[in-house]
């Protein structure tokens, strides 16, 4: 009995001892560093596969209008969910943003207006996608920087504390190309070397794309550039660059369809090779402890994407099973984990 009441005495104490540095270094320290595991496409009890962890998801707005973009409804809902909000804004699917620069200060102007519109739910935004590829307008890269530029400072004259992101250039596409020190068929790295230079500091960070699974292969780890190794060939321009190596980087689509659709509309080429998923966020994760430059995250497109079926994970049993066991086996952050985390966890 005295033993029993010696173990509850000290296990009292040691709660309120563990509470009160919790607090204490919460209010000065990081408390809530953020996790690297994303999705694209939310959709409801998406936060189940998480175990608990912070997450990250990317969602679409079109300022032509679209009746089935985001609404501030759906923004609350998975603010609800815990994740954090990341929107691009695209002019509209297949022109992502206008092929006119006499366009650009009026896209600008309904790109802020969207901002206005989300701006108590989102403060991290991307301008179009994949502007260098034909299926998105094949958009000159000098004509993007300028549209870009414009969008920035429209989104920070309604959200001062916007973090605008430029949109992810398409790998291995050729429809435009840029100056950079690339062989003339890597124009997709050229065109990111020439807007990544040409901005330099005028810009908050990047987006990225990366996919794997060439030929169904299983392991990501071992891609080179014409697969999931490409993330690296995006974040030697970014790292080379004074100003672009000391901002955020976001991969916002990752799977294993890089040799893209099969016979079936919105369904990969290849089947899901089990473990894939977890090979994506050990390899982030590995770049970002041994990197400066941090990809703080990685997002698997798609979670509930009514275009393409076959990349959801709602629907997919062993991508669903893939990522849970990641995020509960896993700590995988983009920043190291504060004190106050450390002693939240002895505390649980």
């Amino acid at each position: 009995m005295f033993i029993k009441s010696q173990n509850a005495y000290w296990s009292f104490y040691i709660t309120i001892f563990l509470s009160i540095l919790l607090i204490l270094f919460s209010s000065s320290l990081i408390s809530d560093p953020v996790h690297i595991y994303g999705i694209h496409s939310w959709g409801w009890g998406a936060n189940g596969i998480f175990n608990g962890k912070d997450g990250w998801t990317v969602e679409v707005i079109n300022t032509d209008y679209w009746p089935y973009d985001l609404t501030t409804t759906d923004a609350q809902n998975i603010l609800n969910e815990h994740f954090t909000l990341i929107i691009r804004i695209n002019k509209f699917f297949g022109q992502t943003i206008p092929a006119n620069p006499a366009d650009f200060d009026a896209f600008a102007t309904a790109c802020a207006n969207k901002v206005n519109q989300f701006k108590d739910y989102c403060n991290i935004w991307i301008i179009g996608n994949e502007m260098n590829a034909d299926f998105e307008g094949g958009i000159y890269v000098y004509n993007y920087r300028d549209c870009y530029k414009k969008c920035r400072t429209a989104i920070k004259n309604v959200q001062p504390e916007a973090i605008v992101l430029t949109a992810a250039v398409a790998p291995w596409n050729s429809t435009r190309t840029g100056v950079g020190p690339y062989p003339s068929n890597r124009q997709w790295l050229n065109y990111m070397y020439q807007l990544v230079n040409d901005l330099n500091d005028e810009c908050d960070g990047y987006a990225i794309h990366a996919y794997g699974g060439r030929g169904g292969d299983t392991d990501p780890r071992n891609d080179d550039e014409t697969g999931f190794g490409v993330y690296k060939k995006w974040m030697e321009i970014i790292t080379g660059n004074a100003y672009a190596k000391n901002k955020p980087v976001f991969l916002t689509e990752m799977n294993h369809a890089a040799d893209g659709q099969g016979s079936t509309p919105g369904y990969p080429k290849y089947p899901y090779p089990a473990g894939y998923i977890n090979k994506l966020f050990e390899e982030i994760n590995n770049w970002n402890k041994a990197n400066t430059t941090k990809i703080h995250c990685a997002a698997w497109f798609s979670y509930a994407n009514g275009g393409f079926p076959g990349y959801n994970i709602s629907t997919n049993p062993p991508m669903s099973d893939d990522f849970k066991y990641t995020t509960q086996n896993t700590d995988y952050r983009y920043i190291e984990a504060s004190i106050s985390d450390k002693l939240w966890e002895v505390y649980k």
